[in-house]
């Protein structure tokens, strides 16, 4: 099957290699552990950043509905009690202080853990200075908590803007129901952008922005199908305090983080693969894509095989390696 040049067939065999050579499962183990780790310096900046354009325990509370849909309602009694004597200790930081930089930091090490996970998938060496990258995943940890903000904002306080509004421009029921078809469109593309901006600055590449934004399309897709999956699988067949006792729902809710780091480097490899060139119709024979050469196969031809790594000379610098300058 040919779409937009490719052959999905060959581009999607290519990716698997990829993900396989890759040991992305280990990665995505690796990359799941800080994820675990960074969870409560997660929640002690991201909620008093909440608060401020929302009410915290109504926050709080959607955060709980959610995780204990994912986990298990048995499962989460001990994992609830954890977040809220953190989040809700009164000797929790506020939005303004030294406390919630160090956690905001803690929290940023996901990003560098995706970062070195993303080198890895887009086979490029991590070459840019120590201060550059901790901006980087320290940037792109802001953003994401700035995007989390907005969806929250969208899925919790969206009824009552398009309330709001509504009453403002005499839209009333109108608004609001035109707000109840939007949402959820909204909130998707919100992780569509989170998606594409950790694939398009946390690897040490340049790259097409047309090829990241159709592997964040994809990651997101895949996410929202895995997540659902998941859930169903939790609260139908799976019974985590039975097998795991008290640590029921920490094993739950690492197991969901394994599979979100899985999908989200699966993503990375697809990235990666529509930037060399694999599965393309028609490659443009003797281009460098990261290191490598495009296949020399016919115009007709699917560049199933990418050909093997370039490497020059150290006192060299490779012509269309495409690292960041």
């Amino acid at each position: 099957m040919i779409i937009k040049g490719y052959d999905v067939w060959a581009l999607l065999k290519g990716t698997g290699r990829e993900i396989l050579d890759d040991n992305v499962p280990s990665l995505a183990a690796q990359t799941a552990y800080y994820f675990f780790f960074s969870l409560f310096p997660l929640l002690l900046f991201l909620t008093p950043l909440i608060a401020v354009v929302a009410d915290a325990d109504s926050v709080m509370g959607w955060v709980n509905t959610q995780l204990a849909a994912m986990v298990g309602a048995e499962a989460f009694i001990p994992l609830r009690a954890a977040i809220e004597s953190v989040v809700f200790d009164e000797n929790a930081p506020g939005l303004i202080s030294m406390g919630a930089l160090l956690a905001a930091w803690s929290g940023s090490l996901i990003f560098g853990a995706l970062m070195t996970a993303l080198n890895t998938a887009y086979d490029v060496e991590e070459e840019r200075p120590f201060v550059r990258k901790q901006l980087v995943r320290l940037a792109m940890f802001l953003v994401a908590a700035v995007i989390v903000v907005l969806a929250t904002i969208v899925l919790l306080g969206g009824e009552d803007i398009a309330r709001f509004v509504g009453s403002l421009l005499g839209l009333q029921d109108t608004g609001i129901r035109m707000w109840n078809l939007i949402q959820f469109p909204l909130a998707f593309a919100f992780l569509v952008a989170l998606a594409f901006m950790v694939f398009y600055f946390l690897p040490n590449v340049k790259q097409s922005w047309r090829a990241v934004l159709v592997a964040a399309v994809v990651t997101t897709v895949l996410w929202i199908l895995a997540t659902l999956l998941f859930r169903l699988y939790v609260q139908n067949f799976a019974n985590f305090n039975r097998t795991y006792g008290a640590i029921g729902g920490i094993i739950a809710l690492l197991t969901w983080m394994y599979l979100s780091m899985f999908v989200v480097l699966c993503g990375g490899e697809l990235a990666s693969e529509l930037q060399h060139g694999t599965g393309a119709t028609r490659p443009v024979q003797g281009v460098i894509y990261h290191g490598r050469v495009v296949s020399m196969a016919g115009p007709d031809t699917s560049s199933i095989n990418r050909s093997h790594r370039i490497n020059p000379p150290k006192h060299e610098s490779p012509k269309g390696v495409g690292k960041r300058e």
